[in-house]
């Protein structure tokens, strides 16, 4: 998967979903709006699907897909909505934290010296790894998404797609424990 061709298709997308909502509540241009958001949710679900099946050999791209649609998301957000634009600021700090951590796991030895600065209780681990930055970004993105979902008024197609993306974040969680374990592996006394 071409990193530079993902994030270009997925900020095509978001900006499709934007379009369709502001024509939507524009009289005269309704049925555009729909159309440009269903193909908009349409065709981001795609590239997530795309993502969600490469992230054993490409978890960079899945990280990196879901802050180029959350960074579209922020541009799209009405400055007066402090809240919103907060919830994805945060977000997208910790996406950049959990490229940061994707990074250092791929050195093992750097991994290791990294795990034994995090505390060994079950609290601070997630299947006896290291919760990490990685971690916690998808543990808090998931969440923020699931808070998404239960939302009033989103319809299914959207939340559909939030679910995908839900799900992306799980397949990332997983296949970054592999890298966890991988990395960790040659320093574990047997």
């Amino acid at each position: 998967m071409e990193q530079i061709g993902l994030i270009a298709r997925i900020v095509d997308c978001a900006a499709e979903i934007d379009q369709g909502r502001k024509w939507l509540d524009t009289e005269g241009l309704e049925a555009t709006g729909r159309t440009s958001y269903r193909n908009g949710l349409a065709y981001a679900m795609d590239v997530f699907l795309e993502a969600h099946f490469q992230a054993a050999k490409d978890l960079a791209s899945l990280i990196l897909s879901e802050k180029a649609f959350i960074t579209q998301e922020l541009q799209f957000c009405d400055p007066s909505d402090t809240q919103t634009s907060n919830s994805l600021t945060q977000a997208i700090q910790g996406l950049d934290d959990a490229l940061l951590a994707l990074e250092a796991v791929d050195s093992a030895s750097a991994y290791y010296v990294a795990d034994m600065t995090f505390p060994h209780r079950s609290k601070y681990r997630v299947k006896g790894m290291p919760k990490d930055s990685f971690h916690i970004a998808c543990i808090s993105h998931r969440t923020r998404i699931g808070n998404i979902i239960r939302s009033p008024g989103i319809n299914l197609a959207e939340k559909k797609l939030l679910a995908q993306r839900t799900a992306n974040l799980t397949v990332a969680q997983a296949a970054y424990l592999d890298k966890q374990k991988t990395a960790l592996a040659a320093y574990i006394i047997k």
